[in-house]
């Protein structure tokens, strides 16, 4: 409906479509959605179609941002995230007589989109403490439960993953002694995971994950060679494997090459250049020191995506999807500098002639 209402009023469009590129990566994805169709890839194109239905609504959400609402959407994610771990920890206990090995799902589609949700939750939380100190405890609550359902969840791509992201969050605020306690913590849990793993039980599974993973990666890579422009649309690992007898499953299990089974090498390409573009924006935040710690937050958000990328594709689901751009929207927040300044550099735009200097925003 917000994308919708985006679409038909002029002023709205003209908002959410203000900042470089933003229009072109929607375009982008209703293209895919009429590649989908070639090859009858109807699931791939109705993703493809809310694909760009949920850009459309969160760059319209970016375009009136503010600091408040900003901290206030990320205080509820928080919130909510307890009452999502207390779910997972009853379903653990209720199956655990029945099914020990069982993986609660929370209120997700499965444990490792639970995963992904705790990491950002995680990142989120810290985010908080840092900005809002005087409710230091609160947020290591809320860490504390997120980390019971993560080890409740058994995702050992999202362990890694926000081990990451942790890591790459207090680097860039300079917390080096830390990052250096928690890298030494992390490698006592390492060896206490393979002498007892009665501990945590899916590291004696890893060899038969691990065999799953390379045989879905080398159907995977037969798809791109034989689509290697454009791809099959999304979801084209389920065309793949019937075609080339793979492991049945919905995608490719690598962010990576599913992104180049899915679209080809120019649609990858596509999607490089305009994460390009968003990069040079967060680094312009960055220099002209607008918003720090919402762009520490991203970054730390995007470490986790690229890291969880390499075994999973958990960002490409609506919850894991919305809560991400909700993040992303905070390049909305005090963005007329790093929009004029891209602008004035970009050949399918006209060039503004004004010159400012940039504003001072510490978050």
């Amino acid at each position: 409906m917000i994308a919708f209402m985006t679409v038909v009023n002029y002023e709205k469009r003209a908002e959410a479509f203000r900042d470089p590129y933003s229009i072109w990566i929607v375009l982008f994805f209703v293209f895919t959605a009429l590649v989908g169709q070639v090859y009858n890839n109807h699931i791939g194109t109705l993703y493809s179609i809310f694909t760009a239905a949920i850009l459309t609504a969160s760059f319209y959400i970016r375009s009136f941002m503010t600091r408040q609402l900003f901290n206030n959407v990320m205080d509820t994610a928080c919130f909510c995230s307890v009452a999502c771990a207390v779910v997972a920890i009853l379903q653990k206990v209720s199956t655990f007589a029945a099914n020990p090995s069982y993986r609660p799902t929370s209120t997700f589609l499965n444990a490792n989109y639970y995963g992904m949700m705790i990491e950002f939750v995680v990142l989120i939380a810290m985010y908080r403490m840092f900005t809002n100190a005087q409710n230091r405890n609160y947020y290591l609550m809320v860490i504390a439960f997120n980390l019971v359902g993560l080890y409740l969840s058994a995702s050992m791509s999202a362990v890694m993953a926000l081990a990451c992201a942790v890591a790459v969050m207090l680097l860039c605020r300079g917390r080096y002694r830390v990052v250096a306690a928690l890298c030494a913590l992390g490698a006592v849990v390492v060896a206490a995971s393979f002498l007892f793993p009665e501990i945590f039980p899916r590291v004696a599974l890893i060899d038969q994950s691990w065999e799953q993973r390379l045989d879905i990666w080398r159907t995977a890579v037969k798809g791109i060679r034989h689509h290697p422009m454009f791809g099959q649309g999304a979801m084209a690992y389920q065309l793949a494997c019937n075609e080339f007898f793979g492991y049945k499953t919905y995608h490719a299990h690598s962010l990576y090459l599913d992104t180049l089974l899915n679209y080809g090498f120019v649609g990858a390409g596509a999607i490089a250049f305009y994460l390009a573009a968003q990069v040079k924006i967060l680094i312009l935040r960055f220099r002209n020191n607008i918003c720090t710690n919402m762009n520490v937050l991203l970054v730390a958000v995007g470490a986790a995506i690229l890291v969880h990328g390499f075994t999973d594709v958990t960002i490409f689901w609506v919850q894991t999807a919305l809560l991400f751009l909700l993040i992303f929207s905070s390049t909305g927040i005090n963005s007329e500098y790093v929009s004029l300044h891209m602008r004035q550099r970009m050949v399918l735009l006209p060039d503004y002639r004004v010159h400012t200097g940039a504003a001072y925003f510490k978050n």
